[in-house]
């Protein structure tokens, strides 16, 4: 990269050639000087004999030697560039001039802000035990990198808070741009692990469960060729393990109805209550849960499918004891919720208490915006719903696997 893409440039001046360098590498029309106070006459001087096709802005220091001066003044540049319309990828810093102080300063007010960097480099030769510039040598404009961005740290956080928000759309398009400018094979191949996850994950969410297999098989690939970081090594190690028991369980909800099938749902739900604030959908998928539940119960004890009920299934007793909870005059094709709740009952001998969370739950989600009404349900109500079907659905060494790992936590 040179200054040939930038459209405006953040220099530290120390010399008034600097300027002259900067205006034969680029036809840049925007530059904001940052300098000190003892060399403002010479470089001003020449910054206004350039002023008929550049527009110069200039920042002193306070002290040349305090960094957290040139830090802010390139805050305050930049600031004044992005109010006249011109993008941060379209800014470059140029750190060069100036004392060390004043040049980590801006520089590391850049890294912060993800703004790319060059700096000048001068023709050097070593004699007699020291490095001399060369006589006549032009300067060169080359890139510096970022090392926040060639690490992945730079754009790593705000990925990992949409993922532990369940985002994981945005942040696969986060991990993807990070893998798009990392340095180094190691950390690309952490970071397509995430960018993976996050695609398996989003699959998940939505029940494509073939995709969701597919894309963590091949996290797991990227994130298990080990790594001599020690800290990339234990997140690997730790994601690596998540993934290794969702695969298993991914495997069970492809077919036939099953108990993981009930524990997705309810996972689902929580994530939308928990991590989202979405409370109507969340707890339209809890109704869902707990419907599924004693659809595997009636299905897995007793060989009844509420979607088509063969009531040959069921005893003569059964059946009167149905009709008469149910105050249904004949035997209905299909089980909601609540008549497969009652069905469930009869055969299983065992009694489910029509206790006030349950009701409100059904009157709940039956007036909510996701169902026949226009009625938004509160978090207070959401969280009380979620506590009674998880005390339902006892089932912790499944629910451990279809658990989402949060990267904040790896």
């Amino acid at each position: 990269m040179s200054l040939d893409s930038a459209k405006a440039l953040i220099m530290v001046v120390s010399r008034p050639e600097a300027i002259d360098d900067a205006a034969a590498a680029a036809d840049l029309k925007r530059i904001g000087v940052i300098i000190s106070q003892d060399v403002v006459e010479p470089v001003v001087q020449r910054c206004i004999e350039l002023s008929q096709n550049i527009k110069f802005s200039y920042r002193i220091v306070d002290s040349p030697m305090e960094i957290g001066d040139a830090f802010d003044r390139f805050e305050r540049l930049l600031a004044e560039l992005e109010r006249e319309g011109y993008a941060a990828e379209e800014v470059v810093l140029d750190p060069t001039g100036g004392t060390t102080p004043m040049r980590l300063g801006a520089a590391l007010a850049a890294i912060t802000r993800g703004l790319r960097m060059v700096h000048r480099r001068f023709p050097m030769s070593y004699v007699a035990g020291e490095w001399k510039p060369d006589e006549g040598g032009e300067a060169e404009i080359v890139p510096m990198d970022n090392p926040l961005e060639s690490t992945g740290l730079l754009r790593e956080g705000q990925a990992v808070t949409l993922f532990d928000r369940r985002d994981y759309p945005a942040a696969a398009l986060v991990l993807e741009d990070v893998v798009s400018k990392v340095s180094g094979v190691a950390r690309r191949y952490y970071y397509e692990g995430l960018l993976r996850l996050a695609r398996g994950y989003a699959a998940w969410d939505v029940a494509d469960y073939g995709a969701a297999l597919e894309e963590l098989k091949r996290a797991r690939e990227s994130l298990g060729v080990g790594f001599a970081e020690r800290e990339l090594a234990e997140r690997a190690r730790t994601l690596t393990a998540s993934i290794n028991g969702h695969l298993p369980f991914l495997g069970k909800v492809r077919g036939r109805l099953s108990v993981e099938n009930v524990v997705d749902m309810l996972e689902n739900a929580r994530r939308r209550i928990e991590d989202q604030g979405r409370y109507d959908d969340g707890v339209a998928r809890l109704y869902r849960a707990l419907e599924m539940w004693h659809q595997w119960r009636l299905l897995s004890s007793h060989s009844i499918d509420t979607s088509e009920v063969d009531w040959k299934k069921a005893d003569e007793t059964s059946r009167s004891r149905f009709l008469e909870r149910t105050g249904l005059s004949e035997l209905p094709r299909e089980l909601d919720l609540s008549r497969a709740r009652v069905l469930d009952e009869v055969l299983s001998g065992e009694e489910f208490a029509e206790d006030n969370t349950y009701r409100d739950l059904l009157q709940k989600r039956n007036h909510s915006i996701l169902a026949h009404g226009l009625e938004p349900i509160g978090e207070a109500a959401a969280r009380r719903f979620l506590e009674y079907v998880d005390s339902h659905v006892e089932e912790p060494e499944i629910i451990a696997a279809a658990r989402h790992v949060r990267l904040g936590e790896a």
